[in-house]
């Protein structure tokens, strides 16, 4: 079990499994277990939408278990080595290798060694050729399924588009197989049937002695170009509600609604803009409704609102005024991550501020306006500067400005414009009270498949290097900033974003000679990629420094997102000739083959006639009182992995969910009036901690402690609450006497099978005058004495102690630091130890 040396990993969290609302089931009662398997770490795949509608999805069955898996940080992966502990699920610990389905997202093309990774964790043989029968299937979807060639070698099924109405057909498919007890190849011919599903096995790939594909062969008839699946009507589906609650800090923590799905911009980079389409807009009315229960079962205190432009979302400002007007009160915000500035209205920005002021970014993705409209941006430098004085006239100090570099087209002129535009940004902030702020990321461009630019080359590392280089000098001032992304990384995207199968090779060598977590810049090493694609002997720009051919065979030629080649041939060619398509949605439909105006076509959203007035539901309550209370609980098991941040958070959410109305101070981002007695140090655990927390009106501290109660998480109980005056002195003033207690494992008993050394150790501790040690602390390192912290050190019969701490001194001991030096263990023993705070007294 790796659960015994969590202590040893940073973020340990990342790993427990066990938080709210996460579904536990006996796998023996259940016909098929589903691995859902995102190849990046927790906090970014928690962040991912649709990770958590198919757990939702899978998991209302009642025949069908799923759980969870993350790639694992560097010390994880080292200690599972180490160990020989495979990879195993979050949420039963069951090795992935003994699940009947494991299926990965497919999020960016840089998380591909991550699969492969994850697969040697679990002992699972890399290639779909060489796992028979008795292994799990693997299956993959997600944004790079449209061409997931590169990783086809790997993979056994491929999801083509939306997922929530293919994978449950999928799993009544396998069920019915393993029921018969088929051939891995029956399993295959069977999901075949499904639309959506592409199964890389029944395709061969031939090349032209340059190189190049000559033709893609179907092993199969009728099998010949797998089109994608869509959900007419996302009214149709069902959404999640009952959202997992991290416990860490993840990248984007919040309820995330999806509220539309598709855009018809028509930008001509955007592969999404491209696979997602048609536009189905979420009805308005159900929107409201899926808040409000993920609100209740969450205790979130943001909710983002997702689409690929959120502004366009048809009833958009109707639909912030009701959330904002009813839970504003709340201190719950809303945001809206992914907006266009033609429709950053004014009304929205009032909105948007009224709890606190989520970040504003504005996409420009081109310095110049024939560069704006060669990629169909469709929006105006009076659009941008526009909505740039509006945020910060309305309070906001600071705008994020996103750009690319290596456009199609692109001169010294367009990125200069870059620069130029900036600057007039930041000057739209000028004459006001807080000087503003700019940052300006900037990308480089990366054709993608199933788009217009998808034949273009990609700049070179020189270029990418020059303009980056140029950028960063004329980007240096104060209040104007730069930040980019590692040019290299773009090149990897680039070439296995258009790759084809004989990438296979380099991913595995790569994986072997060490890449992973690629997307995190301490672990990105450019020097073994060049390694991996030498001694494969293929050439990086072959695949992303080549102008592709129209008449070319493309490795996704037989994956159909809908979206016509004809119709991406002519975008490319309006686009080199810097000429505008209009949004069929508001000037007609441009023929792009999505739409068949019987199964798929653009579903738009009806406003909704109001029950009660947005003044009624504005209308601020009636001035209430504030109680204090004082909570004592314990924290055991596996909450003692909980860092002192996250239980803050914890609380929070538990007493959202609780509907316990808390304080909040007052000022620019106001906080909740929750404060501890202190830190607990990362894994130790206890039967007495304290939390003073401050709510609007009365409620009987009995009732207060069963709400409470039935909302934390395991590992957390409230054993007494009561009220105490507004004025009453902070916790820690009150804390006098505090007592550990250690309890003995291998590395204890290990001093004296009769406990005659431990004595001898807790003796020479004891009779020491001082022992001084340095603590760092923030700022600096301080010179503490361990001796004069301890009052008396108790040794019982089972080999436990007890350590008392000398009153006054109970904020600045450091459990570890003090065991440690008792027993004379180095940091990764003592971690290992269980250690409980088995009194805190309070001082009347």
């Amino acid at each position: 079990m790796v659960k015994e040396f969590l202590p040893l990993v940073s973020k340990l969290t990342r790993y427990l499994g066990n938080e709210v609302n996460s579904v536990h089931k006996d796998l023996k009662g259940v016909d098929l277990t589903f691995a859902l398997a995102f190849p990046d770490v927790y906090e970014i795949g928690m962040s991912y939408v649709g990770f958590q509608i198919l757990y939702d999805i899978l998991n209302k069955r009642e025949d069908i278990a799923a759980e969870r898996v993350y790639a694992p940080w560097a010390d994880m992966e080292e200690l599972l080595r180490t160990k020989g502990i495979p990879l195993s699920s979050l949420e039963s610990s069951l090795p992935l290798k003994d699940f009947d389905i494991i299926g990965f997202t497919l999020p960016y093309e840089l998380s591909y060694t991550n699969i492969l990774n994850m697969l040697d964790l679990s002992g699972i043989p890399f290639l779909a050729k060489d796992r028979d029968k008795s292994r799990p299937l693997i299956i993959a979807g997600g944004s790079c399924s449209f061409n997931p060639e590169p990783v086809a070698d790997f993979l056994d099924v491929i999801v083509l588009g939306d997922g929530e109405e293919v994978i449950l057909e999928v799993c009544d498919c396998f069920k019915d197989w393993k029921k018969n007890g088929g051939e891995k190849e029956d399993l295959y011919r069977d999901l075949s049937k499904i639309q959506g599903i592409y199964i890389p096995s029944f395709f061969d790939v031939k090349y032209h002695s340059d190189g190049t594909i000559e033709k893609i062969v179907p092993f199969r008839e009728n099998y010949s170009t797998i089109k994608k699946r869509v959900v007419s009507d996302l009214n149709s589906v069902d959404y999640p509600t009952k959202l997992i609650v991290p416990f860490m800090k993840i990248i984007h923590d919040r309820v995330s609604l999806e509220i539309a799905r598709g855009c018809t911009r028509g930008c001509r980079f955007c592969q999404a803009g491209m696979t997602y389409r048609p536009v189905r807009e979420r009805s308005e009315d159900a929107i409201k409704k899926i808040v409000k229960k993920a609100m209740d079962k969450t205790g979130q205190d943001e909710i983002s609102l997702l689409s690929l432009n959120t502004g366009d979302y048809s009833c958009i400002s109707d639909l912030m005024a009701d959330l904002m007007c009813r839970y504003s009160k709340e201190n719950i915000a809303v945001s809206l991550p992914s907006l266009r500035p033609e429709t950053l209205t004014q009304e929205l920005i009032n909105e948007i501020k009224r709890v606190r002021k989520t970040g504003i970014t504005i996409a420009p993705e081109a310095g110049t306006q024939r560069l704006r409209d060669a990629i169909n941006k469709g929006i105006t430098e009076k659009d941008i500067l526009a909505t740039a004085k509006n945020v910060f006239a309305a309070g906001w100090k600071s705008i994020k400005l996103y750009f690319m570099i290596g456009l199609p087209t692109e001169t010294e002129e367009d990125v200069e414009g870059i620069v130029d535009l900036s600057r007039k940004i930041l000057s739209c902030g000028k004459g006001l009270n807080t000087p503003s702020n700019v940052t300006v990321s900037v990308s480089t461009f990366v054709p993608k498949p199933q788009t217009p630019f998808q034949w273009e080359p990609q700049i070179n590392l020189e270029e990418m290097l020059e303009k980056h280089n140029f950028l960063k000098d004329k980007l240096n001032g104060k209040r104007l900033s730069l930040k980019w992304q590692d040019p290299r990384l773009s090149i990897l995207e680039g070439i296995f974003s258009r790759g084809d199968r004989r990438l296979s090779k380099v991913l595995i060598n790569a994986q072997r000679y060490g890449c992973r977590l690629d997307g995190w810049s301490e672990h990105f090493r450019y020097d073994l990629w060049e390694k991996a694609f030498m001694d494969a002997r293929l050439d990086m720009d072959f695949y992303n420094r080549r102008k592709l051919i129209y008449d070319e065979a493309l490795p996704w030629d037989h994956l159909d997102c809908l979206v016509s080649k004809e119709f991406l041939a002519k975008e490319r060619e309006r686009g080199l000739n810097t000429v505008l398509t209009p949004d069929c949605r508001t000037e007609g439909c441009n023929n792009c083959g999505v739409c068949d105006n019987k199964n798929i076509e653009m579903v738009i959203s009806s406003p909704v006639p109001r029950r009660e007035p947005l003044e009624y539901l504005n209308r601020q309550q009636a001035v209430r009182s504030y109680l204090k209370y004082r909570l004592q609980f314990s924290k055991l098991d596996d909450a003692r992995f909980l860092s002192h941040l996250e239980l803050i958070n914890v609380f929070l959410r538990a007493v959202r969910r609780a509907k316990i109305s808390v304080k909040y101070s007052k000022g620019f981002h106001p906080l909740p009036r929750i404060i501890f007695g202190g830190a607990l140090p990362v894994g130790i655990e206890s039967l007495s901690e304290y939390v003073d927390i401050e709510i609007e009106g009365y409620i009987a501290p009995d009732e207060f402690k069963k709400r409470l109660n039935k909302e934390l998480p395991p590992g957390l109980k409230i054993l007494n609450c009561w009220e105490i005056t507004l004025k009453s002195n902070p916790i820690s003033d009150n804390i006098r006497n505090i007592k550990y207690l250690v309890f003995p494992d291998k590395q204890i008993k290990a001093l004296s099978s009769d406990g005659n050394n431990l004595k001898e150790a807790v003796a020479s501790f004891l009779s020491k005058d001082s022992l001084f040690v340095l603590y760092k602390k923030r700022g600096g390192i301080r010179k503490v004495d361990l001796r004069f912290m301890v009052e008396d050190v108790k040794l019982g019969d089972d080999l436990s102690f007890e350590i008392s701490i000398r009153p006054g001194m109970a904020m600045d001991v450091k459990p570890f630091k003090l065991v440690e030096h008792i027993l004379n263990l180095d940091d990764k023993q003592v971690k290992l130890l269980r250690i409980l705070r088995a009194e805190t007294e309070l001082g009347k």
